[in-house]
C-alpha cells in the first residue's frame, strides 16, 4: 500500500506544494519591491478550494475498497495557477508591490504551511499507532 498517494496524504501534499509555490512568488514580489513597473504575482487561492470541491462532489475523497485491508489511492497533480494581483497601492514608477501586504501574506502562508505539516505528522502518528502490536 502506498500511503504517500492515499487521499489524505495526497491532498496534504498538494496543499503543501500549493503553499510552497505561493511563498516563492511572495518572495519574488518582495525582491522586486523597487523594480519599476513590477506587478506582484500570487497563486489563484481559489484553485485549491475548487479542486477540493470537485473531488468531493465527484467522490474523490470517499474511500473505495476492493478488500477490507486496501485503500484507494488519491492524489493527482494539481497545477497552481499564477495570477497577477496588484496590492492596494501603485507607485509613480508603476510598481504595485506593498511590502506590508506581502509580509502579511508570507506570514499567513507560513501558518497554513505549518498547519499542513502538523496534520501530516498526526496522520503518520496514527498510522504508526495502528501498525503497532497490541499492548505496546
Amino acid at each position: 500500500m502506498d500511503l504517500a498517494n492515499s487521499s489524505f496524504f495526497g491532498l496534504l501534499r498538494q496543499r503543501l506544494d500549493h503553499l510552497s509555490q505561493r511563498q516563492q512568488l511572495i518572495s519574488e514580489n518582495i525582491a522586486n519591491a523597487s523594480t519599476p513597473g513590477y506587478r506582484p504575482r500570487d497563486v489563484d487561492s481559489g484553485a485549491f478550494e475548487r479542486m477540493l470541491a470537485a473531488r468531493a462532489s465527484g467522490g474523490g475523497l470517499a474511500m473505495s475498497r476492493t478488500n477490507a485491508g486496501h485503500m484507494s489511492p488519491g492524489g493527482g497533480g494539481g497545477d497552481v495557477q499564477v495570477i497577477t494581483r496588484d496590492d492596494s497601492e501603485t507607485t509613480i514608477d508603476g510598481n504595485a508591490v506593498v511590502l506590508e501586504e506581502q509580509m502579511a501574506r508570507a506570514a499567513e502562508t507560513r501558518m497554513q504551511f505549518e498547519t499542513g505539516l502538523a496534520l501530516y505528522q498526526k496522520g503518520l502518528d496514527l498510522i504508526r499507532m495502528a501498525a503497532r502490536a497490541p499492548g505496546r
